[in-house]
């Protein structure tokens, strides 16, 4: 039998165990949509953000001058912002029902270069924490740089909402399903290989010849039954 494969050899495998792909593609994607509907919680994001920036006069070049002095600021804020300092008082607010370190893996704080705002972004299993969160997070940050840095310069742009139609950000369901789906046709055409390699049985005039080293005088071709049955009708016919 031929160790290789032709391009119509593997169509004609595709189409042989286009079955097996169907329901490995079937099976992957039903075990995604039972993980994620039985296992997986949804993720729900809050945003607010704030501006680093201080009043000085109306001079170009001293305004120039804090603009950059406030953009180094920003990774000194950035650590402040999930500091225990400011994320203990955050956990007090919301009862203790986060730890400090549970709020730290969820705050992320966010930055462009060149620019003074900053957005503190906050996922949660649940929509109404995640904004709760977020406000805290900024109104006590605000409260407390003053006392931190001996400066006030931090203005809060928007405040996190909390929406009707409020929809989770994670996990993205439908693209998962679709992945899972490309995964199981992956793993029905190695199935179809697999079946394909260990496949020892003579197929064709080429696997005897091939297989056992024997020529082949002749061949026998199958007979269906509804050969036989025209060979009766026409032999009645004549009759």
């Amino acid at each position: 039998m031929e160790d290789s494969l032709n391009i119509k050899q593997i169509w004609d495998l595709l189409k042989k165990n286009k079955w097996i792909i169907f329901i490995s593609m079937c099976a992957s994607a039903l075990l995604m949509s039972g993980y994620l509907y039985f296992f997986s919680a949804p993720i729900y994001q809050s945003e607010t953000q704030i501006l680093i920036n201080q009043s000085v006069p109306q001079n170009t070049v001293v305004q120039s001058q804090e603009v950059q002095a406030n953009l180094q600021l920003i990774n000194t804020y950035t650590s402040i912002i999930t500091s225990p300092r400011i994320l203990r008082q955050v956990s007090d607010n919301m009862d203790d029902a986060y730890s400090t370190k549970e709020l730290e893996k969820m705050i992320k704080v966010n930055s462009t270069s060149d620019s003074q705002v900053v957005k503190i972004n906050v996922e949660s299993s649940n929509a109404a924490d995640a904004v709760k969160i977020s406000n805290e997070t900024v109104r006590i940050f605000t409260k407390e740089i003053p006392k931190i840095m001996k400066i006030n310069n931090i203005y809060i742009l928007s405040e996190a909402v909390l929406e009707a139609d409020t929809q989770p950000v994670k996990p993205h369901t439908a693209l998962l399903i679709i992945v899972a789906s490309l995964l199981g046709f992956v793993f029905g055409i190695v199935i179809m290989f697999i079946r394909n390699l260990f496949d020892r049985s003579i197929k064709t005039v080429e696997d005897v010849e091939q297989t056992l080293g024997l020529p082949v005088l002749s061949m026998i071709n199958e007979i269906k039954d509804e050969d036989v049955l025209e060979r009766k009708a026409g032999k009645r016919r004549k009759k």
